[in-house]
C-alpha cells in the first residue's frame, strides 16, 4: 500500500494541544479511548486543520492500528483510506492488526478477518463484548510482505541468479497415467532437486540475493524437513550459519541432509507450529534473522521460477496442481502461469488432515486447525495473510484429498512413473485422480513436490499395495 495525500493535505503527528479534540470525537464516534496519548496518533490536515486522524496503538508485545475517525463534513471523500493507508505504512511490524465492526469496510482495504490474534488482543475484544461497546465486533490483519511479493520480471531475475546453482527439472508427459485417468498428465519433477524437493529454489535465491549485512547475522527457521534442507543448502553455498528447528518427532532422513548440510539442528515442540514459535521467539532474542517458511517474498520470488519451466515446456497447459502447505507453491503459479498464460486454471491441494489454509481460503478468515496427517510437507496448522488473500483472489479452486488418497497416488506414481514421492509430493496426484472427469482431454500438469519419504512410510504403502 502506498499513500499520498492531495496537495492543500498533510500527514502530521498529533501534539498535546490536539487531543481535547481527538478525545472528544473518539467520544462522540464511540471509538477506542484506552490510553490515549499524542505520540500513537497520525491527523490528516486541510490548512492546519484536523479533518482525519488514527492511531498505532502500542501494547507489551504488539501494535494494533485503530481510532480511525473522519470528521462528518469530510465524509466520502476517501479520507479514511488514506488516512488508514498512512497509519499501515508507518506500522513498526508487517503484520498490522485492527479491531472493528466495520469488517467490509477493511476488506475493501486488503484485510482479512482472523481468528489468530495476539493474546493482548483477544483480550481486548473479550472486553469490547463483555461491555457491549461495539455490536459483533471482529480481528482483522494486513500483513505488509504482501506488498513485497515479487513480479514475473522478479522472478527472471531469480532464474538468471539459479542457474550456475540449480538445473532445470523435467516436465514429463507419462504415457500410463495419461491413459488410466483420461487427460494428459505431465509430472513436473521436483523429486530429482538436489534435497529433493522444489523448496530449494527459494533458499538458494534466498541467500544470493542476501546482502553482506544480512550473512553475517546468520538465519533460523522452523522446518517439518523441506524448507530446513533449503536453508541449509542456500545457507552452505553462501557461506551463511543456518539454524533450523525441528519439532521432536521429525523426519530422521531429512534431519541427516540438513546436518550433512552444516546447519544445526534443534528439537523442540510435538508439531510443526510449536516448532515455530520457538524459533520466532530465539531470533527475536539472539538477533538472528527468521526465514518464515511460507511468508517470505524471496523464498517465494525462487519457488516461482518452476513456474516460469512449466509455461516454457508446456505453454498450452489449461491446468496446474500444486500441493499447498504454507502457500509458495501457488503463490508461485499465480504470479507466473497466470501472467504468461492467463487462461491457466491454478488449483491447490491440501491434505485433509491439515486443512488450515484451505479453512481459510473458503471462509475468507485466517484460521488454525489440527495437524493429523502423513505429509510432512502439507503439516500447517495455521494460514498467513498474504497467501490467502492472494489466493482468495486468484486461485481457481482449492481441493482436499485424504490420507488414503495420498498413499494410492505414491502407488500411482511408483507403478506408472518409476517415481518416488514422498506424501505431500504425491498430493497433486492424488487431486488428479479425484478431478479425472473434470480434467478430461485437458493438459494438466502435476507438480510433483518432493521425494523425501521415510523408509517406514514407504514400506507401509507398499505392504498396504
Amino acid at each position: 500500500m502506498t499513500t499520498e495525500a492531495a496537495p492543500n493535505l498533510d500527514f502530521t503527528p498529533a501534539t498535546a494541544a490536539d487531543m481535547a479534540f481527538i478525545a472528544q470525537t473518539i467520544e462522540r464516534f464511540r471509538l477506542d479511548s484506552e490510553r490515549l496519548t499524542p505520540e500513537q496518533f497520525i491527523t490528516l490536515r486541510r490548512d492546519g486543520r484536523i479533518i482525519a486522524f488514527g492511531r498505532i496503538k502500542p501494547y507489551e508485545k504488539t501494535h494494533e492500528l485503530g481510532s480511525v475517525a473522519v470528521i462528518e463534513e469530510e465524509r466520502s471523500r476517501g479520507l479514511g483510506e488514506q488516512i488508514t493507508r498512512e497509519l499501515i505504512r508507518r506500522f513498526p511490524q508487517d503484520e498490522v492488526y485492527i479491531t472493528t465492526d466495520l469488517p467490509a469496510y477493511y476488506e475493501r482495504l486488503g484485510f482479512l478477518r482472523t481468528e489468530i490474534l495476539p493474546q493482548e488482543l483477544v483480550e481486548k475484544l473479550e472486553r469490547v463484548r463483555a461491555a457491549k461497546l461495539r455490536e459483533d465486533p471482529v480481528g482483522m490483519i494486513y500483513d505488509r510482505r504482501i506488498e513485497q511479493l515479487p513480479t514475473l520480471a522478479d522472478v527472471y531475475r531469480a532464474r538468471h541468479l539459479l542457474e550456475p546453482h540449480l538445473q532445470r527439472t523435467p516436465l514429463i508427459r507419462n504415457t500410463a497415467m495419461s491413459r488410466e485417468l483420461g487427460f494428459e498428465a505431465w509430472l513436473k519433477l521436483e523429486n530429482l532437486q538436489p534435497i529433493g524437493a522444489f523448496k530449494v529454489r527459494g533458499g538458494v535465491y534466498l541467500s544470493a540475493s542476501m546482502t553482506e549485512e544480512e550473512r553475517s547475522q546468520g538465519i533460523i527457521g522452523a522446518s517439518t524437513g523441506n524448507h530446513g534442507q533449503s536453508l541449509a543448502y542456500g545457507a552452505k553455498l553462501a557461506g551463511i550459519k543456518c539454524i533450523i528447528v525441528m519439532p521432536e518427532e521429525a523426519n530422521p532422513m531429512k534431519v541427516e541432509s540438513m546436518r550433512a548440510l552444516g546447519a544445526q539442528v534443534l528439537f523442540h515442540g510435538a508439531n510443526f507450529e510449536e516448532a515455530r514459535e520457538w524459533a520466532e521467539e530465539h531470533a527475536a532474542s539472539e538477533g538472528v534473522q527468521y526465514i518464515h517458511h511460507s511468508n517470505a517474498p524471496r523464498l517465494i520470488t525462487g519457488v516461482a521460477t518452476m513456474s516460469i519451466e512449466i509455461i516454457e515446456d508446456l505453454p498450452d497447459v489449461d491446468v496446474i496442481l500444486v500441493p499447498i502447505g504454507g502457500g509458495s507453491g501457488a503463490l508461485a503459479n499465480i504470479i507466473v502461469a497466470k501472467e504468461l498464460r492467463p487462461s491457466v486454471e491454478v488449483i491447490g491441494v491440501q491434505a485433509a488432515g491439515a486443512p488450515a489454509v484451505y479453512e481459510s481460503w473458503k471462509s475468507h478468515t485466517l484460521r488454525q486447525a489440527g495437524i493429523d496427517t502423513a505429509a510432512e510437507g502439507l503439516a500447517t496448522g495455521a494460514a498467513y495473510h498474504p497467501a490467502v488473500r492472494t489466493m482468495i483472489d486468484h486461485l481457481d479452486d482449492f481441493i482436499l484429498v485424504s490420507e488414503g488418497e495420498i498413499r494410492s497416488a505414491m502407488l500411482m506414481l511408483a507403478r506408472a512413473a518409476h517415481v518416488i514421492a514422498e506424501e505431500a509430493g504425491a498430493a497433486a496426484t492424488a487431486a488428479a485422480v479425484q478431478l479425472q472427469e473434470r480434467l478430461a482431454g485437458k493438459n494438466v500438469a502435476i507438480i510433483v513436490s518432493g521425494g523425501n519419504v521415510p523408509l517406514d512410510h514407504l514400506r507401509r504403502v507398499l505392504l498396504e499395495a
